[in-house]
Parts: structure tokens; C-alpha cells; sequence
């Protein structure tokens, strides 16, 4: 038992110094939308990866560029879902969120290969409880003796956030999670079947004095900067619907839980804005292949990893 407690107290010096927890890590539309823009200046590699939807391409600068200019061709046209040669808005904010889709897979199944310590494609949660935690699920049984009063309370409710995250994703209940479930357990703001379980967490650790409301005080918190303080305050004012002065879950859902709408209209806005030559608020085939510079340095489109996947098909 003692060797336990030594556990807790390192992991937790070292996950609140760090932020090594899988509770702590940035995902999806968060790490998305502070990459679009760094300083106020447009990031291009953040036109690649959403246009590429991976951030493994560097040898795509190697193809000759007939190659290169053929597949972007090939690419643009498998999104132009009326055959019109012109990829309207919408088909172009489809393609931008499926290449977020795309980077939100590589980044999981990346994780899923270090977190899969038998190698067998599957996840257990033992697996997770090792990798992310330094514990065995004997270890595990000690955790949850311990008084809720006592030293290493923090740690064993991270440990109960993620067995449960782990839970509401593992959708057969065959206590493993496989590449799909994987990705919803990773990634959960994109699976509906993982709302409840993210919110749960997000108005525990929001509700302060659990009346079941977010005030403004327990939005913004303690200790911040006045830059900061106001920003929050316009992020609160924008969620509270009904203007009362505090936030329900409903109200708190699309920051607890992002998506990519809005920062896929950031980019499908930039692109028209670089490559639409005439101004008609569209793009044709061939104005994308006139701008074959600018949308290799989109990451909305996924060009550099899906001409790779494209190239047989040449």
C-alpha cells in the first residue's frame, strides 16, 4: 500500500505540472482553431492538413508536378457530388470537415499503436490504466479503497473520468475497445454516444457549488488576467441563450463539447478568397488546379495524403 501512495504522489506532481492526462489534452475543433491563425497571421500548414486531412505528406512535394496537378484534378472532382465542375461552398466545407475527420482518425489510431501494448489492434482499459497512468488494474483495486477524504482523491477521479469515457465507447460491451470505438474514446466530441458522459465531467468540474448551473464567476474562475477575463465573458454571453446569468448543460454543450462548423466556414471563406479569380462565390475545377500552390498549403482539404491514396486510380 505504500508503494501506492508513492504512485499517487508522483503521477499527481507530474500530471498537474505537465498536463499529461488524457482529461488535459486538446482535441478536434480546439486544436484546429488555435492552429488557423497564430499572432493574427494565417497559418498555411493548417491549409494542408484540413485540405489533406493528414499531417503525413512530406514527400508530396517530390511528385513531379504533372503528377501532382493530375491527382488534385482527380481529388477536387471526387468532391464535386453534381458533376458541375465547380465546388460550391457547401461541397467544400463537406470536404474540409471530412478531412478533420480524417486527421482525427491518424491522430487516434497513431495513439491507439502506442497504447496497444499486446499488439493485437485492441484496447483494453488495463491497457490505458498502464500506459496513461502507471497503474495495473491490481493497483487499481487499491485506488478505489481509499477514503474520499484522503490524499489521492484527484487521481482516482481521473482514473473513474477515463474507465468511464472507456465505457460509454466500448459500444458492444466486450470490455475492448477496437479501431472505431478507439476513435470515439479519443475523440469523443464527435460521437453523440459520448455527450453525456463528457458532460457529466465538464459540470463537475465547471458547477462549483453544484445547483446544476454555471454562473459566470465559476465560468471565468479565478486568478485570470483581465485579457482573459473579458474574453470569457464574451464566451459566456454567447452561450447564455436565455440571458439569465447562468449556463444549463445544453447551454454549456458546444464548449464542452466543439465541433468544426465554424472553423471549417474560417477556412472554406480563406480559400474562395485565394483561389475564386473571377469572384462568384464558388470554386471551379480549374480555378483549384490554377491555385495548385495555395491548396498544397491547405490543411482543410487533405490534398497531400489523399493524392498518395488517389494515385493508382491515375
Amino acid at each position: 500500500m505504500k508503494m501506492i501512495w508513492v504512485q499517487l504522489l508522483m503521477f499527481f506532481c507530474c500530471t498537474t505540472l505537465l498536463g499529461a492526462t488524457p482529461e488535459n489534452s486538446e482535441h478536434g475543433a480546439h486544436k484546429l482553431s488555435e492552429s488557423h491563425y497564430k499572432d493574427g497571421i494565417h497559418n498555411p500548414v493548417f491549409d494542408q492538413e484540413a485540405l489533406l486531412g493528414s499531417r503525413k505528406y512530406d514527400d508530396l512535394a517530390e511528385l513531379p508536378q504533372e503528377v501532382r496537378i493530375k491527382r488534385l484534378r482527380n481529388l477536387a472532382k471526387s468532391h464535386d457530388t453534381n458533376n458541375n465542375d465547380i465546388i460550391e461552398t457547401s461541397e467544400l466545407k463537406d470536404w474540409i470537415l471530412q478531412s478533420f475527420r480524417m486527421l482525427d482518425r491518424e491522430e487516434a489510431l497513431d495513439k491507439l499503436k502506442d497504447d496497444d501494448e499486446n499488439g493485437d489492434g485492441k484496447i483494453t482499459f488495463g491497457e490505458i490504466l498502464h500506459k496513461q497512468f502507471g497503474y495495473t488494474e491490481s493497483d487499481l483495486a487499491d485506488l478505489e479503497n481509499i477514503e474520499k477524504e484522503e490524499e489521492g482523491t484527484d487521481v482516482l477521479q481521473l482514473v473513474t473520468d477515463d474507465k468511464k469515457r472507456f465505457n460509454a465507447a466500448d459500444l458492444d460491451k466486450d470490455g475492448v475497445l477496437d479501431e472505431n470505438e478507439y476513435i470515439a474514446y479519443y475523440q469523443p466530441y464527435d460521437f453523440p454516444h459520448m455527450a453525456e458522459v463528457e458532460m457529466e465531467k465538464a459540470m463537475r468540474d465547471a458547477d462549483k457549488d453544484k445547483d446544476g448551473f454555471v454562473s459566470i464567476k465559476e465560468f471565468i474562475g479565478d486568478h485570470v488576467d483581465e485579457e482573459v477575463r473579458l474574453s470569457e465573458m464574451t464566451n459566456f454571453e454567447e452561450l447564455d441563450i436565455d440571458k439569465d446569468g447562468k449556463l444549463t448543460p445544453e447551454e454549456l454543450k458546444p464548449w464542452a463539447l466543439p465541433d468544426n462548423e465554424d472553423v471549417a466556414k474560417e477556412e472554406v471563406e480563406h480559400l474562395l478568397n485565394m483561389c475564386d479569380k473571377d469572384k462568384d462565390g464558388h470554386l471551379s475545377i480549374e480555378e483549384i488546379v490554377m491555385k495548385e500552390d495555395e491548396f498544397l498549403g491547405s490543411s482543410a482539404t487533405d490534398y497531400g495524403r489523399t493524392l498518395h491514396f488517389v494515385k493508382d486510380e491515375l
